[in-house]
């Protein structure tokens, strides 16, 4: 299958392919945590470091050095990501200087054709395992409203992709403030209207600008994305991992802390390289809707991209690190980017390729 795209602006950046001049280095092992359901992974993970060193492009997002500050955070001059009210990690590291060649694209079309290429002889895998990653803050109404409307087209979508036998997507869903609530305990949802439902309870729920559990106000701008990650890749129930598509949607319009930060009272259980870590374990993609312009924070003029759109304190972006991809988040709310069409591209063009972490 092929979507049918445009490139005259940059919306969505994709993880780099396989490249001949790619140097393969040792990056890490972790030890596999908490069931999962057939997992045939290892119990370590090799990841594949990139070679490649230039400097941070930032697609006329601006300067990517110039400082954004706010009450109770501030942008770093030196690339560093925000610190975080409470946050006593060392905000002084640097993101490290990395460039992609490969395009940015705009989807703009629901349109598909049929076909499959696939990667290097990777055998197609025939069921596809949705998890949706979401922060329910009250600024991140608009997108839920939009899913609720859009996610039967999502549906419908994946069932029509021809692979010689019907797929029936499994939906799960994380939501997340400063705290985190997995739904159904991480049991998948087979039927459509099921999500369709959560999307529209937790769409009522941004109203009330609370904590996931309702308890407590949410008094700060970073979320907490990383738990929610962490959570969504250790307690959904996946599918076999031999066949089935590990795919995580996340959407957020603002940073994150990670542990030992505390953030409105509720303190972050996990670090970026232990979430980047354990979703390369479990080969999950996460593909990332989130803020690229400049426009998070109380005053909306902070960079909050980095970790979705650049580096985070010198580690690469999640999307790019688990073989996903990201998009512009404020292009789906001005209506310059389906978000339907984004998730049905990012499910059909990971179906068939081998997943190789960064």
């Amino acid at each position: 299958m092929t979507i049918h795209a445009k490139r005259p602006s940059s919306h969505a950046r994709r993880a780099p392919a396989r490249r001949a001049a790619l140097v393969a280095a040792l990056f890490g092992l972790i030890a596999c945590a908490g069931g999962d359901g057939g997992d045939a992974t290892s119990d370590a993970v090799t990841t594949v470091m990139s070679s490649q060193a230039s400097s941070i492009s930032t697609s006329g997002d601006g300067d990517p050095t110039a400082p954004g500050t706010s009450a109770g955070a501030t942008g770093s001059s030196s690339g560093a990501p925000a610190t975080t009210s409470g946050e006593t990690g060392d905000a002084s590291e640097t993101s490290a200087s990395t460039t992609f060649e490969d395009p940015f694209e705009t989807v703009g079309s629901d349109s598909f054709t049929s076909g499959f290429e696939t990667e290097g002889g990777q055998d197609c895998q025939t069921q596809v395992d949705l998890v949706f990653v979401m922060d329910v803050s009250t600024s991140m109404g608009p997108i839920l409203a939009k899913l609720e409307s859009e996610i039967a087209t999502v549906d419908a979508a994946i069932k029509a992709l021809d692979l010689g036998a019907p797929i029936t997507p499994r939906y799960g869903l994380v939501v997340f403030v400063d705290d985190t609530k997995l739904i159904a305990s991480g049991e998948p949802l087979p039927d459509v209207a099921l999500i369709q439902s959560h999307f529209n309870t937790w769409y009522t729920f941004t109203q009330g600008n609370t904590q996931t559990s309702g308890m407590g106000l949410n008094n700060d701008w970073p979320e907490n994305t990383l738990d929610a990650l962490h959570q969504a890749a250790n307690e959904f129930q996946w599918g076999d991992i031999e066949d089935t598509l590990r795919l995580v949607i996340h959407t957020t319009d603002d940073t994150f802390g990670e542990k030992p930060a505390v953030q409105s009272g509720v303190p972050i259980q996990h670090t970026y390289l232990e979430t980047v870590l354990l979703l390369q374990t479990r080969q999950i993609r996460v593909f990332s809707f989130a803020d690229a312009d400049w426009t998070g924070g109380p005053l909306n003029n902070v960079n909050v991209s980095y970790g979705f759109f650049e580096p985070y304190n010198g580690h690469t972006e999640i999307p790019v690190a688990t073989d996903g991809g990201a998009f512009n988040i404020n292009d789906v709310l001005n209506g310059d980017l389906s978000l339907s069409a984004a998730i049905n591209e990012s499910v059909e063009q990971s179906l068939c390729k081998q997943y190789i972490p960064q």
